[in-house]
C-alpha cells in the first residue's frame, strides 16, 4: 500500500472571531491525525485490527503520521498565526516565521519567494481570510491591471485575462514610441518655414546673417505620429479579439492616450499634433464601443462598469465633445424597453420632473437596427425607429424609409400601407421618395402577401409569407399604389411605374417563379358599364389630385365587375398622365395589358376626347415598335409571352379605328421586312389562329394585308 497522507480541509469562510494561539490548531483548515496513546501504534503485522473508540464511533484499521501539504501562513500548524484586521507596518507576533509549505495569502507564491513578506506598509505575513481588508488586498492583486475597470474577481475570465496581456504589451510598446515623442527631433526653422533671406544668395559662402541667424538656430520638433501609427495599428490588430476583450482593450487605449500632452514647440506640416490625432483616435474608440454595447451580448453589470469607467476618464479641452458619447441605453432601460413594446410612442418620459428624450447616436441606431433585424424583431424596430432622435438626420431618414418594409416583415401590411403617407419630424413621406424598384417591390409585397429574403430586399429572388399576415385587399392595394404616383413626381413621370401598376390590377395574389406579376385576363363589360365608371373615376381622381385621398364609391366594391373596374380607374389615372405630358416610350404600358385588350380599348377611347394625346401616344408606339435596340417581335420568349405578342399584334392590325390605321402598315411592313428573321418565332403560330378565325370582310384588303395573311397560312 502507497504512503498517503490524510488531511481533512475546510472550507467555511464564514468563520470569524478572534481566536487564541492556543485553539488556532481548533479552526485550522488542516487537520492532522497523530499518532496517540489512546490509539496507540499498528505495526505492519497487525494493522489489519480493528480498533473501535465508542465515544466518537470510529472504527481505525490503520494510521500513520501525516505529511504536511502546502497551506496559506494563518493555518500553519508548525507557526502561531495571530490575527489582526488591517496591520501593514510591521509583523504581528510571530506571523513573519514561515515552515517551508506555507504560501503568502496575497500572492498566492510560497512564502519565502514574497517580496512583501515584512515589507512595512504591506506585510502580506499578517494576512488572512477573515479580514475583509486583506480580501479586498488579495482581490486586487489578483485582478491586476484590470483593477482600474472595478471587476469583481468572480467576473474575471479567460477574455478579460487576455485584454490584461495584450494592454501590458501596448503599454511597454507605447512608452517607448511615448518617450521618443517627448524627446523630440533636432531641426530648425528654416526646416520648417524656408528662409527667404537675400544672404543665401549674395553670399554664397556664408551660411546665414545676423538678420536670419534666429531662424537657423537648432530647435527640437515634436511629431506625434508614430504614436499615432501605432495606436491605429493595435487598434486593427485587437479588432479580431473577442467582443469582451475587444471592449477592454479599447477603454485601455483610450485611458492611455488621453494622458499624452504636446510639449511645447514648433510642429513640422503635414504631421500628427496631440490635440489633432487624440480626437481622431478617441472618436474611432468610441464608434466601436458603442457598437459592442449594443450588438455583443454582455451581462448589464459589465456593460455599466465599461460606461462608468469611461466616465472616470479625465477628458482635455479638445477631447471635452465626447463626454457623454458612451451613454448608451442598455437594452434592459426601462425607456428603451417601453418603447420596443409599444407602450411609449413618443420616446419621451420624466424622471424627477425632467424630461428625457431617447436620443442616441447614429452608430447606435445603426447597431440597434442591425441587432434587431438579426433577431426578427420587425416591429420592435419599427417601433424604435418611429420616436429616436439622432445627430445625423439624412441618415435617420434612410432608415426611417425602411420602416413600411420593416412592418411587411412582421405581417402588418395594411399598417404599412399607411405608413407610407406618414409624414415625420425629418421630412415628408416616405411614398415621395421611393424609387421605381421600391415602388415595384411594394405593389408586390402588397398584392402577394410576401416578402423578399435576404440583406438586399430590393434585389432578391426569393419571397416568403410572414407568418401571421393578413392580407391586403386588391382595391387598397390599387389606391395605395394611386396615391404614390400622385405625390412622387419621379414615379409619376416614369413609364414603367404605370406599367407596374397595371399589372397589379390585371395579376393574380401569386407572383411567377421570376418574381414577375401573373396576369389574369377579365372579362370586357357592357360598355354602359365602362361608361359609368369612366365618369366616377374621374370624379375620384380629381379628388385625389386636390385632397390626397381616394374614397371608392360602391361600384367598385360590387359583385359586378369588381377587378375590371380597378383595371379601368388605373387606365383613367394613365389617361390624365398622357395628357399631362407626353412619355417617352409607350411600349411597355401598352404590353402591361396583357390579354385584358379591351382595356387597351377603353385607353383609347378615354383619349379620343383629345385627338392630339392620342396621336401623339400612337406617334411614340410606332417608334417604340421601329426601335433598332427594341427585340420584341424578334427575341425568343416563354409560350405564355408568345401568345400575348400574338394577342397584341392582333389588336393593333384588327382594331377597327381610323387613328390605329398607321400603326397597323408600320405592324406589317415591320413583318413582311423580317420575315425571314421571324419565322422561328413562336408568336407567329398563335397570331396565325386568331387571323383565320377573324371574318374576312372585315380585314384591310391592301396589298400588304394579304400578303401578310397568305405567308401565315402556312405557320
Amino acid at each position: 500500500m502507497a504512503d498517503k497522507s490524510v488531511i481533512v480541509i475546510s472550507d467555511d469562510e464564514t468563520d470569524t472571531g478572534t481566536e487564541s494561539p492556543g485553539a488556532n490548531c481548533q479552526n485550522s483548515s488542516v487537520l492532522l491525525l497523530e499518532e496517540n496513546s489512546d490509539f496507540g501504534s499498528v505495526s505492519d503485522e497487525n494493522r489489519s485490527d480493528e480498533m473501535v473508540d465508542a465515544e466518537f464511533g470510529l472504527s481505525i484499521t490503520y494510521s500513520r503520521k501525516a505529511e504536511v501539504m502546502p497551506h496559506a501562513r494563518y493555518d500553519c500548524t508548525s507557526h502561531v498565526f495571530c490575527q489582526s484586521e488591517n496591520q501593514t507596518s510591521k509583523p504581528v507576533g510571530t506571523n513573519s516565521d514561515f515552515c517551508e509549505q506555507c504560501y503568502c495569502y496575497i500572492c498566492d507564491k510560497l512564502a519565502s519567494e514574497c517580496q512583501s513578506w515584512i515589507t512595512p506598509s504591506f506585510c502580506h505575513c499578517n494576512a488572512h481570510k477573515r479580514s475583509p481588508f486583506w480580501k479586498s488586498w488579495r482581490d486586487k492583486a489578483l485582478i491586476g491591471a484590470l483593477i482600474v475597470f472595478k471587476f469583481d474577481l468572480i467576473e474575471i475570465d479567460a477574455d478579460l485575462r487576455h485584454a490584461e496581456s495584450l494592454l501590458l504589451k501596448f503599454d511597454a510598446d507605447l512608452t517607448v514610441e511615448h518617450d521618443k515623442f517627448m524627446m523630440g527631433t533636432v531641426s530648425s526653422l528654416a526646416a520648417i518655414y524656408s528662409c527667404s533671406c537675400y544672404c543665401h544668395n549674395q553670399y554664397q559662402t556664408m551660411v546665414n546673417c545676423k538678420r536670419c541667424s534666429s531662424k537657423h538656430e537648432a530647435i527640437l520638433i515634436y511629431n506625434y505620429s508614430n504614436v499615432y501609427q501605432l495606436v491605429l495599428e493595435f487598434l486593427e490588430k485587437a479588432n479580431g479579439e473577442k467582443p469582451k476583450t475587444f471592449a477592454v482593450v479599447l477603454l485601455g487605449a483610450a485611458q492611455r492616450i488621453l494622458l499624452h500632452k504636446q510639449p511645447l514647440g514648433p510642429s513640422m506640416p503635414n504631421t500628427r499634433v496631440v490635440s489633432e490625432a487624440v480626437p481622431l483616435l478617441l472618436q474611432r474608440i468610441i464608434e466601436i464601443l458603442q457598437r459592442l454595447l449594443v450588438v455583443s451580448d454582455f451581462p448589464s453589470s459589465f456593460s455599466k462598469k465599461l460606461i462608468d469607467f469611461y466616465k472616470s476618464l479625465f477628458l482635455p479641452p479638445y477631447c471635452r465633445c465626447f463626454l457623454n458619447c458612451l451613454n448608451v441605453y442598455l437594452w434592459e432601460d426601462s425607456l428603451l424597453v417601453s418603447v420596443l413594446r409599444g407602450q411609449n410612442i413618443t420616446g419621451e418620459r420624466v424622471v424627477k420632473g425632467k424630461k428625457e428624450v431617447l436620443f442616441e447616436s447614429i452608430h447606435v441606431v445603426l447597431a440597434r437596427t442591425e441587432k434587431l433585424r438579426e433577431q426578427n424583431k420587425y416591429r420592435e424596430l419599427a417601433r424604435y425607429l418611429k420616436v429616436v432622435r439622432t445627430n445625423n438626420r439624412a441618415e435617420l431618414q434612410r432608415l426611417k424609409d425602411q420602416i413600411p418594409f420593416f412592418m411587411c416583415k412582421h405581417g402588418d401590411f395594411t399598417s404599412a400601407g399607411h405608413h407610407l403617407f406618414h409624414s415625420h419630424d425629418v421630412s415628408c413621406c416616405t411614398a415621395c421618395r421611393l424609387t421605381p424598384r421600391q415602388f415595384t417591390m411594394y405593389l408586390k409585397i402588397l398584392r402577394t402577401g410576401q416578402v423578399p429574403v435576404g440583406n438586399e430586399p430590393f434585389y432578391s429572388d426569393v419571397w416568403e409569407t410572414p407568418t401571421g399576415h393578413v392580407p391586403v385587399k386588391k382595391n387598397d392595394v390599387i389606391k395605395v399604389g394611386l396615391r404614390i404616383l400622385n405625390c412622387n413626381a419621379q414615379l409619376y413621370m416614369n413609364p414603367d411605374s404605370w406599367a407596374d401598376l397595371i399589372q397589379a390590377s390585371c395579376s393574380d395574389s401569386k407572383l411567377a417563379r421570376d418574381g414577375s406579376f401573373i396576369c389574369v385576363t377579365w372579362k370586357e363589360p357592357e360598355e354602359e358599364f365602362q361608361q359609368r365608371i369612366r365618369e366616377t373615376a374621374a370624379l375620384v381622381l380629381k379628388e385625389l389630385e386636390t385632397k390626397q385621398i381616394i374614397i371608392l364609391p360602391k361600384q367598385f366594391y360590387s359583385n359586378h365587375f369588381p377587378d375590371e373596374a380597378m383595371l379601368m380607374l388605373v387606365t383613367q389615372a394613365l389617361v390624365q398622365r398622357l395628357i399631362h405630358a407626353h412619355m417617352s416610350t409607350v411600349l411597355n404600358i401598352a404590353m402591361a395589358f396583357r390579354r385584358n385588350m379591351w382595356a387597351l380599348k377603353y385607353l383609347f377611347k378615354s383619349l379620343s376626347v383629345r385627338h392630339d394625346v392620342l396621336h401623339a401616344f400612337l406617334d411614340c408606339l410606332i417608334k417604340d415598335l421601329n426601335e433598332k435596340n427594341n427585340t420584341l417581335l424578334t427575341r425568343t420568349l416563354p409560350q405564355s409571352d408568345a401568345e400575348h405578342i400574338g394577342h397584341f399584334i392582333f389588336f393593333l392590325i384588327s382594331y377597327e379605328h381610323a387613328v390605329l390605321r398607321p400603326v397597323a402598315h408600320k405592324i406589317v411592313d415591320f413583318l413582311l421586312e423580317h420575315w425571314n428573321e421571324l419565322q422561328n418565332c413562336p408568336w407567329q403560330r398563335n397570331l396565325a389562329t386568331l387571323l383565320q378565325n377573324q371574318d374576312a370582310t372585315r380585314w384591310n384588303t391592301s396589298n400588304s394585308f394579304l400578303q401578310l395573311k397568305n405567308k401565315l397560312r402556312i405557320v
